[in-house]
């Protein structure tokens, strides 16, 4: 229970990979808030699995992350302090640069970077003046090396990392630690949508594209969210006091090949 008597803000909490990280935090010893655009109840089965397996406080709310006022206001309606910020809430759209349309840019930008600046400004500063504070943003392989047919979630998630970066800068003497985490393809109902999305433009069937992207990784392995979610457990570790700034490729050595 090494995260014990602490807080853990997640967004996304309702996906394949939020969910995960938010067991994982809970079964660590933190209370959890999850945040998702979801309505409660589609969200009521993650938290009643935590309950389960915990006798932590799981509570919830629903924000539209796109939405700034939403987020300032989630933001007054949590009355206890947030010691550790995860941010998971993602998006991607697959197109080229010249068919890809602007409100699908301005979604993955607002989803992938602009949420998670607004989430951190509005906790950082109790963070610092507490003398503690963890920062995870999950960005991808993507925010260290481009892929085709996904500008903006490539220009997204590299701004993550960069974000990370100055973040991880600016609270280093506070005791506040800012990393990222960049997974590789994760077996989760955004991996599958992307593959449909590619299939658009391809005349492969679904596991042939599936399994083109498994032969890239090196470990020739899917990454599984429990990998993400215990990494994220370490990151907030007295293990990981003195590592920040941080991108860290969970991603089978693709980024390495």
């Amino acid at each position: 229970m090494a995260l014990e008597g602490k807080t853990a803000l997640v967004t996304g909490f309702a996906g394949a990979i939020g969910s995960v990280i938010a067991k994982t935090v809970a079964n660590a010893g933190c209370d959890v808030i999850g945040i998702d655009r979801v309505k409660q109840e589609n969200a009521q089965q993650s938290i009643d699995e935590i309950k389960a397996g915990c006798r932590k406080d799981i509570s919830y709310l629903e924000c539209d992350l796109l939405k700034k006022e939403n987020v300032k206001q989630f933001s007054l309606e949590i009355k206890s302090k947030v010691d550790i910020i995860v941010n998971v809430a993602g998006r991607l759209t697959v197109d080229k640069v010249e068919d890809i349309t602007d409100e699908d840019w301005d979604e993955d930008i607002g989803i992938n970077l602009t949420a998670p600046f607004l989430v951190i400004k509005q906790f950082l500063g109790s963070m610092k003046e507490q003398g503690w504070g963890r920062i995870i943003n999950i960005s991808s392989t993507c925010g260290l090396v481009a892929r085709p047919s996904m500008s903006s979630y490539v220009a997204s998630k590299t701004g993550l990392v960069g974000l990370t970066r100055a973040v991880a800068l600016e609270s280093a003497e506070f005791g506040v630690t800012c990393n990222a985490i960049c997974p590789s393809t994760v077996n989760t109902p955004l991996v599958t949508k992307m593959i449909k999305d590619f299939q658009k433009t391809s005349t492969k069937s679904f596991d042939e594209i599936k399994e083109e992207y498994l032969q890239c990784l090196p470990t020739k392995r899917f990454t599984e969210a429990s990998q993400i979610a215990d990494l994220v457990v370490f990151l907030c570790s007295p293990a990981g006091n003195n590592i920040t700034g941080t991108a860290i490729p969970v991603d089978g050595g693709y980024t390495t090949s």
